[in-house]
């Protein structure tokens, strides 16, 4: 079991191309660590379901907000500029699994299974939150609304089309097919003065 009051930021893999340099999170963040947070800060996440309760699976039902506030967090608690990957980030981090041999573990299931058409069972791929946002202006009594970018991994894309890579959804929402990771501009950690 992951000791989670120890755990600073998870271990990081460089992705680069094309205009791309960036550090991403090999794994999403599990629900052990985002409940850490939830206690160090006394944050009330914007939804109000339960997400996965098993601390060592990626969190789910938590918005892309929650998840912003997450990645503050975890910047002043490790010294690295923390932040949500750009949907180009993960279309590397793709490529990089497709190409370069990188794990495909690096994409996140959850917990529990879904029936295919012929009656087995596979584990069910989560999509994640990216950085990206798009506005949709106010309109006749609607007020303006801030959509987040979430991206589909490749096998749970209907073709390979970037068109069908991402969707946008509420940013104030959580749902139980997203989960999200981090990422930094920064190669390492920033050294902390020494005290005393």
């Amino acid at each position: 079991m992951i000791d989670h009051e120890h755990e600073q930021v998870p271990a990081m893999l460089e992705v680069t191309g094309g205009e791309v340099h960036a550090w991403l999170a090999e794994q999403p963040v599990t629900y052990g660590s985002f409940r850490d947070f939830l206690h160090a800060t006394g944050y009330s996440p914007s939804e109000g379901r339960q997400p996965t309760t098993d601390p060592d699976l990626p969190v789910n039902f938590v918005s892309q907000n929650d998840a912003i506030a997450y990645c503050t967090w975890q910047s002043a608690r490790s010294g690295r500029n923390c932040r949500l990957p750009s949907a180009a980030e993960l279309e590397e981090l793709l490529r990089d699994v497709l190409e370069e041999g990188v794990s495909p573990e690096v994409w996140s299931s959850e917990a529990g299974h879904r029936p295919e058409v012929k009656g087995g069972l596979k584990r069910v791929f989560l999509a994640e939150w990216t950085g990206d946002v798009g506005v949709i202006p106010a309109t006749q009594g609607r007020s303006v609304r801030r959509l987040g970018r979430i991206f589909y991994p490749p096998w749970l894309r209907q073709g390979h089309e970037a068109a069908h890579a991402e969707a946008h959804l509420q940013s104030t929402e959580g749902y139980s097919f997203v989960t999200f990771r981090l990422a930094s501009d920064d190669p390492a950690p920033a050294r902390r003065p020494e005290t005393g």
